[in-house]
């Protein structure tokens, strides 16, 4: 006898949250390379067959895994922007922050993430490059909130601004992938780049407006993370 549809569907989404937990949990353990679907599946208490039915390759398995990191971050560093108190550098300049320490503790699932498929367009890999842009929208709001500040120039608008850093930033990643970048020489890095994005000197004389904060940011409390 079948089960109804609604429990059927319940049934596969939980076991699809199992297949997706399990699988963070071996990567994070063993690492992108090591970790077999073999593992994962002994972890999620299903068949490997189960497994390749939530991504059908162990590379869109990671990319499914980091669509959902991506949102969380997402979440957590909109919640920091809120909280931001200072100017348009500073509250940029903590957001990247907050994202490269989780990422530089990620380094190898990124790496894999990202590097196997920079240049490809197929679905599960499209599906990873709109999750990473869309942590990094609490980025553009804030450039956005910004740009609408007649004494403030940007030079670019929030988009291709957002973009720019975008760059930048997965090219310190990069470097941190191939030269060993302590966390503390990559935030240096980036700190230097932000620099000469924004010409610091100038927008911190030109930005006294507080750009982390707006409506309903003072209902937010606590540290993000």
């Amino acid at each position: 006898m079948n089960l109804p549809t609604t429990k059927r569907a319940r049934q596969k989404a939980a076991t699809r949250i199992a297949v997706l937990r399990a699988a963070r949990e071996e990567f994070h353990r063993q690492g992108y390379d090591r970790a077999k679907i073999v593992d994962i599946a002994c972890a999620a208490n299903v068949s490997p067959g189960t497994v390749l039915n939530a991504a059908p390759t162990k590379i869109a398995l990671l990319c499914e895994v980091m669509v959902d990191d991506f949102e969380r971050l997402r979440v957590e560093s909109a919640e920091l922007a809120r909280r931001c108190d200072g100017d348009v550098v500073t509250c940029v300049t903590a957001v990247l922050d907050y994202h490269l320490d989780r990422h530089v503790n990620d380094l190898e699932l990124f790496r894999a993430a990202i590097g196997h498929n920079w240049l490809t367009n197929e679905a599960d890999f499209k599906a990873l490059h709109i999750g990473l842009e869309s942590a990094w929208s609490p980025v553009r709001d804030v450039l956005t909130r910004a740009a609408e500040d007649p004494s403030v120039d940007l030079h670019e608008c929030p988009d291709l601004l957002t973009e720019s850093l975008l760059d930048l930033y997965l090219g310190v990643l990069r470097r941190c992938v191939i030269y060993k970048l302590s966390p503390q020489e990559a935030r240096s890095q980036m700190h230097r780049r932000l620099s000469v994005v924004f010409h610091s000197d100038t927008m911190s004389r030109r930005a006294p407006k507080k750009y982390g904060r707006h409506e309903g940011a003072s209902a937010v409390q606590g540290r993000a993370g």
